[in-house]
């Protein structure tokens, strides 16, 4: 499994080319958005990656959505239908990450770390079996742990396909001093499969970020700065 990350450029110049790779849709959703620069460096990414993969043009990558829950293609988790390639972007603040994986279904997820500064994090996050592990924690320490079990939440529920769709309170994992793993499943949706689910090393202090795959066992995890 590969995991690509790249940072959101401000050159007016070098989005412009990147928004080149994206069709008419993405484009479309990008100009919509209050920071477009995040989502085109983000997408153009996945064109990329998937593109590399693949062996062809990233502009010429069709992606299908699917939403694991209500069968919608209007939103959901993007696919490569009859690849075999399983991709995943995400993106906060100035990073964009996207991971690609021929073993199982992929989710990746990014947090800034002190976007997690806010009363009530536990309330809306956290299952209570998972809050003693951030007791104690202060100042950075504790965004940082917040940030850590959030984006491995996320990229859990990315992997399966369910997104917010599953309360990630529902969701349990590894207190953020232990290594990263589902410890439990409460959603009410089943879970697909077996998830393996690791930290990634982005080489940013103000971000962390996870990723799960949906697999028996472990798998290797290269990370690239793109």
């Amino acid at each position: 499994m590969e995991v690509q990350w790249r940072r959101v450029s401000d050159d007016p110049a070098e989005i412009d080319a990147l928004a080149s790779v994206l069709d008419e849709r993405e484009r479309e959703r990008a100009a919509r958005r209050s920071n477009p620069a995040r989502y085109i460096v983000a997408h153009a990414l996945l064109r990329t990656c998937s593109g590399d993969a693949l062996g062809v043009d990233p502009s010429a990558v069709e992606f299908v959505r699917t939403c694991a829950t209500c069968g919608s293609h209007r939103h959901g988790k993007p696919a490569l239908v009859g690849t075999g390639l399983s991709v995943s972007l995400s993106y906060a603040g100035r990073l964009a990450v996207v991971a690609r994986s021929w073993g199982g279904e992929v989710g990746v997820d990014v947090e800034e770390v002190d976007e997690t500064d806010f009363d009530g994090f536990n309330a809306v996050t956290l299952d209570p079996s998972e809050a003693p592990a951030l007791e104690g924690l202060s100042g950075a320490d504790l965004r940082c742990a917040r940030a850590r079990v959030w984006a491995r939440k996320e990229s859990v529920l990315k992997a399966t396909g369910h997104g917010l769709v599953v309360d990630p309170r529902q969701v349990v994992v590894s207190g953020p001093a232990d290594p990263a793993a589902l410890v439990a499943w409460h959603g009410e949706h089943p879970l697909p499969g077996p998830v393996q689910l690791a930290d990634l090393d982005l080489g940013d202090a103000s971000h962390v970020a996870g990723v799960a795959v949906l697999a028996d066992e472990p798998v290797a995890v290269r990370v690239v700065s793109a």
